[in-house]
């Protein structure tokens, strides 16, 4: 395996309160399938800036010329600064700080899926052994740090095989659903949208996020799955 037996799939909706304000959606996200893997990015702009919508864009593409270069039989932590250069140009010519966003992304390439995170949002990794990769909040308050800080990118690797699928998302929708129903969600999530035509999906989804029935919700609500194809 090299990644070329994956597929996936991603969907994003406006919040009500960006539609009520005239605002644009600043959650991004790609799925972008190569001949030696696949790329899966979630980019939340920081709803207190002005033009995180505009940073989120730009680091989801960062990500994807990046992990299209890069050796990672490299130091990984070679990868990050190479990211910001191409974000600091992408974002020109406003600031890191108007531009803020989180970023939660997977690469599967040579054999190995690579995942990294900065700031909040979910990621479920799902197979034999299915658990979730959550913030590290060693901090006394509820603050994210978005990418481009002091928060250096946290990074998960994992053998190709060992992996059936993995879901990511904005914290428009993991932050409305409990804790202990998470992994729950997402594995349902999975079975039910794995198989189905890929225009069906996205509407279905579409109507659900949509229809959000947390009360008082306000986020934009955005969510990214790749999936291992089981007829190798």
């Amino acid at each position: 395996m090299n990644g070329k037996n994956w597929n996936g799939w991603g969907v994003s909706e406006i919040g009500p309160l960006h539609i009520k304000e005239n605002l644009p959606n600043q959650d991004s996200f790609i799925v972008k399938k190569f001949c030696w893997g696949i790329v899966g990015v979630v980019c939340d702009g920081l709803g207190s800036k002005q033009y995180s919508h505009i940073g989120s864009k730009a680091l989801v593409d960062a990500i994807i010329k990046v992990a299209q270069l890069f050796d990672f039989k490299k130091d990984i932590k070679l990868f990050e600064p190479l990211v910001k250069s191409l974000w600091d140009i992408n974002i020109s010519p406003y600031s890191q700080d108007e531009t803020s966003t989180t970023l939660l992304f997977c690469i599967v390439k040579n054999k190995k899926i690579y995942i990294g995170r900065v700031g909040d949002g979910a990621i479920a990794i799902l197979g034999k052994e299915s658990f979730l990769l959550e913030e590290d909040k060693n901090m006394f308050t509820n603050y994210t740090v978005p990418f481009g800080r002091d928060e250096k990118i946290q990074w998960y690797i994992f053998k190709d095989s060992e992996i059936d699928s993995i879901v990511m998302c904005s914290d428009g929708i993991s932050e409305d659903l409990k804790k202990d129903k998470l992994l729950d969600f997402f594995q349902n999530y999975i079975e039910n949208y794995k198989d189905i035509q890929s225009n069906k999906r996205v509407y279905e989804i579409k109507q659900w996020l949509k229809n959000w029935p947390v009360r008082g919700h306000s986020d934009d609500k955005t969510i990214v799955a790749l999936v291992k194809e089981t007829n190798e």
